[in-house]
């Protein structure tokens, strides 16, 4: 079946131009995801296909994705956005390519480094407000999270409404830089990310 709707987007192509053509999906719960074949629009370099893995307490929710992608995005391809602390986590990979079809199959996810690097940042976490939250101890950064994140506002994590969060952890420094709209899963409204270096043990 792959095969005839990949034959039919060749065709599309060839009639309608040279615009790229990405699978394009979203699933909740799965590491992995298969959709339909979509012609993207002219101004679509790049394919894009990824996983974000959100922790709360004890919940884990993965979400698999792939698109065309937003050429606003560009900055995202290829880096590590992950912000940690006692509570909760949220981790995103994603890789990008540049040719019809490239995102389709299985995703290719670099796996989670739960090594500690020797960092360690301020912990804490509230889900019951945005008021800055105060810290109750530290967590140890792993992998390449080597900054300090303050996080305050609104966010709905997947199959959740929205509710006020506040959260002081581990980030790397993509996430910093390239900030939070990169989630495509977890959403986060009228908020405040700080980042600052993290302390040397």
């Amino acid at each position: 079946m792959r095969e005839i709707l990949a034959a039919a987007a060749i065709l599309q192509a060839l009639i309608t131009g040279d615009c790229l053509f990405c699978e394009q999906c979203f699933a909740l719960h799965t590491s992995s995801c298969s959709g339909i074949m979509t012609q993207c629009p002219p101004d679509i370099t790049h394919c894009v296909a990824g996983l974000e893995n959100s922790t709360l307490r004890s919940d884990v929710i993965l979400t698999a994705f792939k698109d065309c992608l937003d050429p606003s995005q560009k900055s995202a391809c290829d880096r590590e956005f992950s912000f940690k602390h006692s509570v909760a986590s949220i981790r995103i990979s994603r890789v990008c390519c540049d040719s019809d079809f490239c995102n389709s199959g299985d995703l290719k996810v670099p796996s989670e480094d739960n090594t500690p690097n020797g960092y360690i940042c301020e912990d804490c976490f509230n889900d019951q407000s945005n008021e800055p939250c105060r810290a109750t101890g530290v967590v140890q950064c792993t992998g390449k999270q080597n900054a300090c994140g303050t996080f305050s506002g609104t966010a709905s994590i997947p199959g959740e409404a929205v509710r006020s969060y506040s959260a002081k952890g581990c980030v790397t420094q993509d996430f910093c830089k390239i900030g939070v709209f990169n989630m495509p899963g977890t959403q986060a409204f009228d908020y405040g990310l700080k980042c600052f270096p993290a302390l040397k043990v």
